[in-house]
């Protein structure tokens, strides 16, 4: 299911893209630092999400600015910035790669650790770059390739909401969310939760580590 519409993901996919291109061609930045740094300041999850703050209230230098911010760096916020209307392939990898998590659902971390690392996609930027976006979600279907998440299909086969599994194990809703969108490993996860999660859902505690 996508998190918000289509209309706002026109907008977000040029915010996001800016925020590659920008990071990368105009502050010199190498593409995986700076993408694992956005991976790791939350606004990867909220971004995700459809949260206006991100896909519409800031611009795509702002958005690189708060990355950095959010990991314990910096970055200059250069107005001179030239918006790259010729073709970028930072910019072109953003843009895809945004309209790809919109378009499957899935977080940015599980496209990036199953298959489809944003390096791939940069990769992919010469055959692609001029096709129709069905082909380019249809190639990258051909490397992105989820893994299952036994959490999730626990608490399915229970009948529970995240918010329901949260209320009855006392695991706060924004850690299962995170569980099961693969951003955060349950396999690392304290005794405690995976003892107070099995006993929600009445499956023994092995049932519950990705697989």
């Amino acid at each position: 299911m996508r998190a918000y519409d289509k209309d706002i993901m026109v907008s977000a996919k040029d915010n996001f893209a800016v925020m590659i291109d920008y990071a990368v061609t105009w502050c010199g930045m190498d593409l995986r630092a700076f993408y694992n740094r956005f991976l790791g300041s939350g606004i990867d999850i909220a971004f995700g999400e459809g949260h206006p703050k991100f896909t519409l209230g800031m611009s795509g230098i702002e958005l690189a600015g708060r990355v950095m911010e959010n990991t314990g760096g910096e970055i200059p916020l250069d107005g001179s910035y030239t918006f790259p209307w010729e073709d970028s392939s930072y910019y072109w990898t953003g843009w895809a790669l945004c309209q790809y998590q919109w378009y499957k659902g899935s977080s940015f971390a599980s496209i990036d650790r199953n298959g489809l690392p944003i390096e791939k996609v940069h990769e992919l930027f010469h055959p692609l770059h001029e096709a129709d976006i069905t082909k380019v979600f249809d190639v990258f279907d051909t490397y992105y390739r989820p893994r299952a998440l036994s959490l999730k299909a626990c608490r399915k086969n229970a009948g529970f909401t995240q918010e329901t599994l949260a209320g009855r194990s006392g695991v706060s809703l924004r850690m299962i969310r995170a569980y099961e969108q693969g951003t955060q490993d349950l396999a690392r996860a304290e005794a405690s939760t995976f003892l107070r999660l099995s006993q929600a859902l009445g499956c023994p505690p092995d049932r519950l580590v990705v697989y």
